[in-house]
């Protein structure tokens, strides 16, 4: 039985609509929040101009959230595409600076192509993919769309306006995200070049919804690029006015990859590093603080550990945490887990009577094939702690 006060939050924590408006589809980042539940926890949580703080960030949901709803917002994440992604979402833009990302998407899609010579970037990415098993058509298409993606970043490098410049960044990183990820065909040259129009066109969109919230944004969110260890040395968090810790951390025992794409669903890359200009990461578990041969997750726990320790010391009474986090099959990691975080001074509060409140999560069949125990892979946990 739901407690009262928590019944909108649980309904929005079930919501499995599609992720849309203002700035929150510009890129598609692993394992993201719904909105709708942000929103939720942040009106349930928290009055205006209060502080939330999201210590695992990802693409931004929470901060979007939390400035369109006139609050502050801290994010950290130890990702630089995540911290990147979350900026440029929160940028606001002037009518110029509008004006001249629509003519240079244009421009660029239109005079884009395949055939530069002694071209260094291609040769790089093309180095970061393993292609082989691929079809002929597909390897064809691939190459060409990186090809076309050098000369794209060549333009871009041209531009003068910091903001733009980064919009535009991210305009191709979607563009190639929505090409070349997951198990779908890799689309033909003359097919990316649409896109990049249509999604230039479809992210301004977005922007343009979002900027009367940005109205002295300056003084509404702060992101770092940092890991969340060091989270009590955050400088708008020492106060200990923090109301609200929303997140969603590296999940236990279910391996994502934060780092990299899976090009035609199977052949990990990190492409995405290449195309921004951010030194590659050498080992997966980096970010998501585990290795899949290594089933012991004592490292995983280690930095959990670590990381809530350091967020223990920002909280007040006052301070509500909220985390959805999801479980593979393995019997006693949610217990662990658990564990980990009362230990770190932390108590878990009820949003319910009994029973807390699980979600299944869709489009992550390719995790519960794998169920062997008592909980399944394509579920999630929505828990909420106070300090003891």
């Amino acid at each position: 039985m739901t407690i009262k006060r928590f019944s909108n939050l649980i309904e929005a924590t079930n919501d499995k609509s599609r992720v849309r408006g203002y700035t929150h589809r510009f890129y598609t980042y692993p394992a993201g929040f719904s909105p709708k539940f942000v929103e939720s926890a942040i009106k349930t949580f928290t009055k205006k101009k209060e502080l939330v703080f999201d210590p695992f960030m990802g693409g931004g949901t929470s901060l979007i959230e939390a400035v369109r709803l006139n609050r502050k917002v801290v994010g950290i994440d130890l990702n630089p595409i995540a911290t990147f992604v979350a900026k440029v979402k929160l940028t606001k833009l002037s009518k110029a600076q509008i004006d001249q990302i629509e003519r240079e998407a244009y421009f660029i899609s239109k005079i884009l192509h395949y055939k530069l010579k002694n071209d260094q970037f291609s040769k790089e990415a093309l180095s970061l993919i393993n292609y082989k098993g691929l079809g002929r058509k597909e390897i064809f298409n691939l190459k060409t769309i990186i090809k076309g993606t050098s000369l794209y970043l060549k333009k871009v490098k041209e531009i003068k306006d910091k903001k733009v410049k980064n919009f535009l960044k991210l305009l191709i990183l979607r563009c190639l995200h929505s090409t070349l990820h997951d198990k779908r065909p890799i689309a033909d040259f003359h097919v990316f070049k649409q896109k990049i129009r249509s999604n230039s066109l479809d992210m301004l969109e977005g922007m343009s919804s979002l900027d009367k919230y940005l109205v002295n944004s300056r003084n509404k969110f702060s992101i770092y690029s940092k890991s969340s260890s060091k989270t009590h040395k955050t400088k708008e968090l020492k106060s200990k006015k923090v109301k609200l810790i929303i997140t969603s951390p590296p999940y236990p025992g279910i391996n994502i990859s934060y780092a990299r794409w899976h090009i035609h669903g199977r052949r990990n890359t990190t492409l995405p590093y290449l195309v921004l200009g951010f030194p590659i990461p050498e080992n997966k578990s980096i970010f998501n603080f585990q290795s899949p041969r290594n089933r012991t997750y004592d490292l995983y726990f280690n930095k959990l550990e670590t990381i809530f320790k350091s967020v223990r010391k920002i909280c007040s009474k006052d301070t509500v945490v909220l985390q959805l986090v999801a479980f593979n099959h393995e019997n006693g990691l949610f217990e662990k887990y658990l564990k980990t975080i009362e230990d770190c001074g932390f108590k878990e509060m009820k949003l319910k009577k009994k029973g807390r409140v699980w979600r299944k999560v869709p489009n992550r069949s390719w995790q519960a094939r794998f169920v062997k125990g008592n909980i399944p892979a394509s579920n999630e946990v929505l828990l909420m702690h106070k300090i003891k």
